[in-house]
């Protein structure tokens, strides 16, 4: 029933392609800005956090910070993690597709490279710093990394750069003339 709006619909085209329409796709996308404009927050908090630990003369304030830099996995992976997903789902259900351009493909890197280095060399180098004492300076990369390369994730979302993949070149090459 359609109530004042575009309905919601997902449409299984005769290509076999998945179409996302009206509420759904605004759903999806509402669902996918969010996610990623909290996980590039708390991105920007757990490096504000980390200079301010490694810069604080109060030993407890530092341990704090450090202990609240090893639990914020907690909240980056799952946003992280949800942001891929839903990016996939809106990448499958609109005309950019999952590997048809690069700019898509870059995205999916960064989202992989961001998540996996939060849970290895973030949560790691806190919790360095928290048993061992060590300033965790070690930790000043990857956390820095992560603001510049979520930027960059956004900054591909917006202008959408051209360039097709292999697989991207060879699905528009095979689309029969109209």
């Amino acid at each position: 029933m359609k109530r004042g709006g575009r309905q919601a619909t997902v449409t299984l085209q005769g290509t076999g392609r998945v179409r996302l329409r009206g509420r759904a796709h605004k759903l999806a996308l509402t669902v996918h800005v969010l996610t990623a404009v909290g996980w590039f927050g708390a991105a920007g908090f757990v490096a504000f956090a980390l200079i301010v630990a490694g810069t604080t003369g109060d030993a407890r304030l530092a341990s704090a910070l450090y202990r609240t830099i090893e639990t914020s996995v907690w909240l980056t992976i799952p946003l992280g993690v949800v942001t891929l997903v839903d990016g996939a789902v809106l990448s499958v259900g609109t005309i950019w597709g999952l590997v048809r351009h690069w700019w898509v493909v870059a995205k999916i890197a960064i989202v992989v490279v961001v998540v996996v280095t939060d849970a290895t060399l973030v949560r790691a180098g806190a919790h360095d710093a928290l048993t061992g004492g060590s300033a965790g300076r070690a930790m000043y990369g990857p956390v820095i990394a992560h603001c510049v390369v979520l930027t960059v994730a956004t900054a591909l979302s917006v202008f959408k750069p051209r360039g097709r993949t292999p697989f991207g070149r060879a699905r528009a090459d095979a689309r029969p003339a109209p």
